[in-house]
C-alpha cells in the first residue's frame, strides 16, 4: 500500500485522489474566462514556468484521467494540427515533476508546449464542455499566450497589424472610427439616448464595417423597429469590446479596451444591451464582470425569441429558404449555454425547425474563427472551415443559418473554397426579416 502511495503521483493514476476536489474546487463562475491581470512594474504577464500557474491549474494538472476526449472533441486536433489539449494538462504535470524548473514553452517535447500549439487553439471551449473532471484547459492556454505575446513579442506575424490597429483605431482593420455608424444612413439618426432609449446596440466591429455583416446588422435593427423596440448605438463613440486581443494574450489592450467601454456604459447610463455578435455578447456579460458592471446582456437570437413569444413579431410560416441547417456558434452555445433560442426564431420564421449537423449543440464543431484565429492563417492540417463544409454538404442543404458575424465568414469562405456557391448562408436576423417582409 505505502509503495502504491508513493508511485501514484507519478502514474496516470493520480486522479483517484484528486478528482473529487478539482471538480469540488472548479470555476463556478466561468471557466472560460480568462482571469484579470493588474498592471503593475516589477509584475510578470501570463505565465512561462509551472511556478507561475495559481494552485488550481496544478490541481488540474494531476486530476486528468487521460481519457482523450477533449482531443476528441478539439477541432485543430481534429484537422492535424499541433495543440492537443490533454497534452497541454499533461505537459504542466511532467514539468512541475520534472527538477530543475525546465521551460514550459519551448520545442515540442515532453513537459513543454511548442508556440504553433498554442496559436492552434480557438477557444471553442469542446474540451471544457466534454471533460469528466472538469479541468480548465482555456485559461491555460491564454495564460501562456499571454507571456508570450507580453514578455517576449512573439506572435504570428500577422497579428502585429490586428494589434497596431487595436491600439490605434480600436477595430481590428484600422478604419476610421467616423465610419462605424454609416450603415444607418437608411434608417435615420439612431444615437443612444440615456434615459429614453431602452437597449444600447452594440453592433460590434463586424457588424459595423463588414460589408457582409452589416446585412445582418440591418435586418436586426428593421426586426426591433418592426417589434417597437426603443434602441440606439454609439455611432463613432463605440469601441472594440476587446474579444479577439485578450483570447490572443494581448491583456494590456484589452484592459483599456474594457475599462474604455465600462466608463462609457456608465456615464451614458447603459443599463441593456443587445448585440448580434456571440464574442461581444459573451465578452459584455461574462468578461467585464471583472471590472464590476452588471449589464443585462442579450444576444439578437434570444431578444428575436422573446418578441416572437411575446406575440410582437409575428411572421408567415412560409418555408422560404428550403432546407435549412442551423450552425451553433461555440461562443453562444458552449460558452453561454444558448442553444433553443436562435432554432425558434428559424422556426418562427420558416414554420419548420431547422435540421442540425451532425456535429451539434454541445458536441457542435467550430467554424475556426474564435480565439482570435479570425485574424490568421491555418498554416497546417486541413482548415477547420472546410471540415465544417464538407460536414454540411453531406446533407444537401439550401440555406445554412449562423447567429454570428465570424461563423457567416468562415462558412461563406468554406462553401466558396468547395464550389458550393450555390448553397445560402443566412444569420437569424436575415431570416426573420425577409419573413417579416412577407407578410
Amino acid at each position: 500500500m505505502l509503495l502504491f502511495l508513493n508511485l501514484l503521483p507519478r502514474s496516470k493514476h493520480m486522479h483517484i485522489l484528486t478528482a473529487i476536489p478539482n471538480c469540488y474546487f472548479r470555476n463556478l463562475e466561468h471557466p472560460a474566462v480568462p482571469p484579470r491581470e493588474e498592471f503593475q512594474m516589477g509584475n510578470r504577464f501570463g505565465v512561462s514556468g509551472v511556478e507561475q500557474f495559481s494552485w488550481k491549474d496544478l490541481l488540474d494538472s494531476f486530476s486528468c484521467t487521460e481519457c482523450g476526449r477533449c482531443q476528441d472533441l478539439c477541432p485543430a486536433h481534429n484537422t492535424g494540427k499541433s495543440l492537443n489539449p490533454r497534452r497541454v494538462v499533461h505537459d504542466v504535470k511532467v514539468n512541475l515533476l520534472e527538477k530543475g524548473g525546465k521551460p514550459l514553452i519551448g520545442p515540442k517535447g515532453e513537459g513543454t508546449s511548442s508556440e504553433e500549439s498554442l496559436w492552434d487553439c480557438t477557444t471553442c471551449g469542446a474540451c471544457l464542455s466534454v471533460c469528466p473532471v472538469l479541468i480548465e484547459h482555456l485559461p491555460k492556454i491564454v495564460k501562456m499566450r499571454r507571456h508570450l505575446v507580453q514578455e517576449k513579442a512573439r506572435f504570428p506575424e500577422e497579428l502585429l497589424n490586428l494589434f497596431e490597429n487595436m491600439e490605434q483605431r480600436s477595430n481590428p482593420w484600422g478604419i476610421a472610427p467616423s465610419e462605424r455608424g454609416k450603415w444607418t444612413s437608411v434608417l435615420g439618426e439612431r444615437s443612444f439616448k440615456p434615459g429614453e432609449t431602452e437597449y444600447l446596440f452594440f453592433v460590434g466591429c463586424a457588424g459595423s464595417f463588414d460589408s457582409r455583416a452589416k446585412q445582418t446588422t440591418l435586418a436586426l435593427a428593421t426586426t426591433l423597429d418592426r417589434a417597437g423596440i426603443s434602441w440606439g448605438i454609439l455611432g463613432k463613440d463605440e469601441i472594440c469590446c476587446g474579444d479577439s486581443v485578450r483570447r490572443l494574450g494581448n491583456e494590456f489592450v484589452f484592459d483599456k479596451m474594457a475599462r474604455d467601454n465600462v466608463a462609457m456604459f456608465r456615464e451614458r447610463g447603459v443599463k441593456k444591451i443587445v448585440t448580434a455578435c456571440p464574442h461581444c455578447f459573451s465578452t459584455l456579460k461574462n468578461d467585464y464582470r471583472q471590472y464590476g458592471v452588471e449589464l443585462e446582456v442579450v444576444h439578437h437570437s434570444e431578444l428575436i425569441a422573446q418578441l416572437v413569444g411575446d406575440g410582437k413579431l409575428k411572421a408567415p410560416k412560409k418555408a422560404g429558404q428550403g432546407k435549412v441547417l442551423f450552425h451553433d456558434s461555440c461562443y453562444l452555445g458552449r460558452h453561454n449555454d444558448t442553444y433553443a433560442a436562435p432554432r425558434a426564431v428559424i422556426e418562427a420564421a420558416t414554420g419548420a425547425s431547422p435540421g442540425d449537423f451532425e456535429r451539434n449543440r454541445e458536441n457542435g464543431f467550430c467554424c475556426g474563427a474564435g480565439g482570435g484565429r479570425m485574424w490568421m492563417e491555418e498554416q497546417t492540417g486541413a482548415r477547420i472551415n472546410h471540415e465544417r463544409v464538407k460536414e454540411a454538404l453531406k446533407q444537401q442543404p439550401d440555406t445554412i443559418c449562423v447567429s454570428c458575424p465570424y461563423c457567416m465568414t468562415m462558412l461563406e469562405d468554406g462553401l466558396k473554397d468547395q464550389g458550393a456557391e450555390k448553397v445560402r448562408v443566412r444569420d437569424i436576423a436575415e431570416v426573420m426579416a425577409e419573413a417579416l417582409n412577407d407578410r
